[in-house]
């Protein structure tokens, strides 16, 4: 809500405007048509509040029930105005599509901010050539337009620097696991290497009756074995952070911060351990895949004790094999995986689906099966 509000911030200086057709009601000596002024733009103004606080910029990548509601009802209104005005004679109703205009910079999807403008500034010539105004006074509409548009580009630069800090902070977070996991196999390589030595020296000694040193022995293979079990632990419990939850929440920022619709379900993790943590990995990856791979509008995202699934929209094969890095990607997940579940991946039509299912769950709660596996994207 928070967020819708300071969105309504943007929208309140320009209600301002709204005191000049005002203004002129109050003297018009008709006090019957300036009341219907004074309605109609209360009416403008709920309508432009209305929009603000449905759809906070910046705009999202596809048109959503309340944007196509809101709008539709703003233009309308606009449209209601600009009659009434010019039946009463009232001058510069044109300017009134202002409202209209910011709305639809700020809010629509970048693939259809000029074929929106365009009826847009129709409407308000139309409208300006009723009232037998001169066109190039729609240049304060042109103006205006231009002003709006660099402040959403400052804010699709902030939203892509943001996106870009998001994505540093996941690449780190997963060479810090790799790290961790490395350290484990040098720990466990290194104590393992050594316990053999000392048992098989510990064994010697026992043949040869020296029975002092092979305790000597037991008690320093004891001692190594203790700090790396210690170790492990230490490294065990830091791997674990990765965790279905966190990663769905991650998912859910990160598809915000891109502007992406979301549809996450929650209906249960699996059992903590290797599977766990197999799906929060298949949540990261099929996060990451679609976003770097795909031109995506929705990413749905299904999480369950049988599994998780994530599918995404926009998939295009040129675009991912034009995208496609050098990385182990699904390949790596599926070794990740191992035995614990089913991986499977591939596209339908402009779909792709990332699907983990565990063999011994009710089937009835696994994710959908899908097509035959893919090359990672």
């Amino acid at each position: 809500m928070k967020e819708r509000l300071i969105s309504l911030a943007w929208a309140a200086p320009w209600m301002l405007f709204m005191g000049f057709p005002i203004s002129s009601a109050l003297d018009m000596p008709n006090r019957l048509e300036g009341a219907g002024v004074i309605g109609a733009c209360l009416l403008l103004a709920v309508a432009n509040a209305a929009t603000w606080l449905t759809n906070p910029p910046p705009g999202r990548n596809s048109f959503t029930r309340p944007f196509v509601i809101s709008h539709a009802c703003l233009a309308a209104v606009s449209v209601i105005y600009a009659l009434y005005a010019w039946r009463i004679g009232l001058p510069y109703a044109y300017m009134m599509f202002s409202y209209l205009l910011v709305a639809w910079i700020f809010q629509a999807p970048l693939r259809y901010l000029l074929p929106g403008i365009v009826p847009i500034g129709v409407l308000a010539a139309v409208t300006a050539l009723a009232e037998e105004t001169p066109l190039w006074m729609l240049a304060y509409l042109a103006l205006l337009g231009v002003l709006v548009g660099g402040a959403r580009a400052g804010m699709e630069r902030s939203v892509r620097e943001r996106l870009r800090r998001q994505e540093a902070i996941q690449r780190a977070k997963v060479g810090e696991r790799a790290r961790l996991s490395t350290d484990l196999h040098d720990i466990l390589g290194h104590s393992l290497t050594g316990i053999s030595m000392l048992s098989e020296l510990a064994g010697r000694l026992l043949d040869a009756g020296r029975t002092a040193e092979a305790r000597q022995q037991i008690q320093a293979i004891t001692a190594q074995s203790q700090e790396a079990l210690a170790d492990v632990r230490r490294i065990v419990a830091a791997t674990r952070a990765l965790s279905p939850a966190e990663e769905l929440d991650e998912a859910r920022s990160l598809l915000e911060i891109a502007r992406i619709d979301a549809d996450i379900t929650n209906e249960g993790e699996p059992p903590s351990g290797p599977r766990s943590s197999a799906a929060a990995h298949v949540i990261r990856e099929g996060v990451t895949n679609a976003l770097l791979h795909s031109k995506p509008t929705r990413v749905s995202i299904t999480l369950s004790p049988a599994g998780v699934r994530v599918l995404s929209d926009g998939y295009s094969p040129d675009y991912a094999a034009s995208t496609a890095g050098s990385g182990s990607g699904l390949h790596g997940l599926a070794e990740l995986v191992g035995d614990e579940g089913e991986l499977s991946w591939g596209p339908e039509g402009k779909e792709w689906t990332l699907a983990l299912s565990f063999p011994e769950a009710d089937a009835a709660a696994a994710p959908d099966e899908i097509p035959e596996a893919n090359k990672p994207r």
